[in-house]
């Protein structure tokens, strides 16, 4: 099927297929993508094609195909950059401002006020890739009009929206959208990351195919210089901000290592022990000091759970050890509480935590001596190595038994009193003066010989 157009969306080359499009319905679709449009390669080169359905007016023509292309888009890149629904506003230089927000928070609006004085990246979706760059998608805008069902999709050029300049772009600031009635101009706040670290979860894309979803974000936010709000009531009070906004030249973000040191502390006995339940990922928040957690259900829903308090010692702690050691862990982290004692103030944080299925507990029984070889009661036997006759005198029918050779010496080790297999194992190999590792098969697979013929048992 051939492919009439060929957009640039997210770093994917989308063909988008007009065969059933009369001449009106296509000149709608090569208008409102005509700045998405790209040279780079032929018709046929296209990564992925969208058919654009033929039916209906064309106002729900191109709002369909806007959301189908969009969808496709995100679709091909899962797993390779992070993705978020957020409007883009690129400087003169190259630098990227992400602003986020849900539906209805005022991205398309800030995007064409915005985007009259700076260009015009996305109102859709900003994607980045590892290094910071930021893969445009001049996908057309979509307006409410009054008294028309669908949104009209106008192209940015259309709207008089600047294009971005040439070369790479990079994402320079990630912004929240505050806005609100009452607030004089623009007020720009940092946020802490594990304040807003759900809202960022919830408007990304495929968070969880990232191989590292929690500390890919916090290294793109640590790029930027960090998290930042912005509370306005109009958009026109945005513009003279986004220098502000974009003031830290970005890095490379740095992907952290995930966590998980074991603390010191000594397993105990036989008693509840606690592990961590892996998350996808996680990392480390500081000042004051937390932990991100990202755990995924059998239903690939993904939970963001922030842990704070004495918690963060707690779950870097639960390595399968006991209480003890989590008061040890935690006292050794925040100091010991100045109005009440720590193990219950653990013990309450510890059973917290499993409820919310972020550790696990079992209980941890100490090892079991191993069984030892001994010879029955009613087994009379006579000789040592290397010729030893054995009788078993509860069985009127047994006949007498004769052990020559190794078999002689595994009885003689038996005989010296019960052990477990390693000591006689032990005993066999420095009487014949040969490696016990060597003939260890041969001894217990003899030792299993004797238990059948109930001359021996373990107990």
């Amino acid at each position: 099927m051939p492919r009439n157009l060929v957009i640039a969306a997210l770093g994917v080359r989308v063909g988008i297929v007009c065969d059933g499009l009369d001449r009106d319905s296509r000149g709608a679709v090569e208008a409102a993508w005509q700045d998405a449009r790209t040279d780079a390669a032929g018709v046929g080169d296209a990564d992925i094609e969208v058919v654009a359905a033929a039916g209906g007016s064309i106002r729900a023509l191109l709002s369909s195909l806007s959301q189908r292309v969009t969808l496709a888009a995100i679709e091909a890149q899962r797993g390779r950059l992070w993705m978020l629904h957020a409007a883009g506003i690129a400087l003169p230089d190259g630098r990227v401002v992400a602003l986020i927000g849900p539906s209805g928070r005022g991205k398309t609006t800030a995007s064409r006020v915005l985007g009259e004085a700076y260009g015009y990246v996305s109102d859709e979706t900003v994607a980045i890739d590892a290094s910071g760059r930021v893969l445009p998608y001049r996908k057309p805008l979509s307006i409410i009009e009054p008294g028309e069902p669908e949104k009209a999709q106008h192209s940015p050029s259309a709207l008089g929206l600047g294009s971005f300049p040439d070369g790479s772009l990079r994402l320079a600031g990630i912004v929240l959208l505050d806005r609100r009635e009452g607030v004089d101009g623009a007020v720009v706040s940092d946020v802490d990351l594990g304040d807003a670290l759900e809202e960022l979860v919830a408007q990304s894309s495929y968070l969880t195919n990232l191989p590292a979803p929690l500390r890919t974000i916090a290294a793109h936010v640590a790029s930027v210089g960090g998290l930042r709000r912005v509370s306005y009531t109009d958009a026109s009070a945005l513009a003279p901000v986004v220098p502000e906004l974009a003031a830290v030249s970005p890095s490379t973000p740095r992907v952290s290592r995930p966590l998980g040191v074991p603390h010191p502390g000594a397993r105990s006995g036989a008693e509840w022990t606690f592990r961590r339940i892996a998350p996808l990922d996680e990392f480390a928040l500081s000042d004051p000091d937390r932990v991100a957690l990202l755990h995924v259900d059998a239903d690939h829903v993904g939970t963001v759970r922030v842990l704070a308090g004495i918690a963060p010692a707690l779950w870097r702690a639960a390595d399968g050890v006991g209480v003890d050691a989590l008061v040890e862990a935690a006292v050794e982290a925040y100091g010991v509480p100045g109005d009440k004692e720590a193990a219950p103030a653990v013990e309450a944080a510890v059973a917290e935590l499993v409820a919310a299925g972020v550790l696990k507990r079992s209980r941890e029984l100490p090892p079991a001596d191993p069984p030892l070889w001994r010879i029955h009661d009613d087994v009379a036997w006579t000789g040592e190595s290397p010729r030893v006759v054995v009788l078993a005198l509860a069985n009127p029918a047994a006949s007498p038994l004769a052990l020559e050779g190794s078999a002689a010496l595994i009885w003689t080790a038996l005989a010296a009193g019960p052990g477990c297999s390693d000591t006689i194992v032990s005993r066999v190999a420095e009487a014949a003066e040969v490696d016990g590792d060597a003939i260890r098969p041969d001894v217990e697979s003899f030792l299993g010989t004797l238990r059948d013929q109930d001359l021996v048992f373990t107990g």
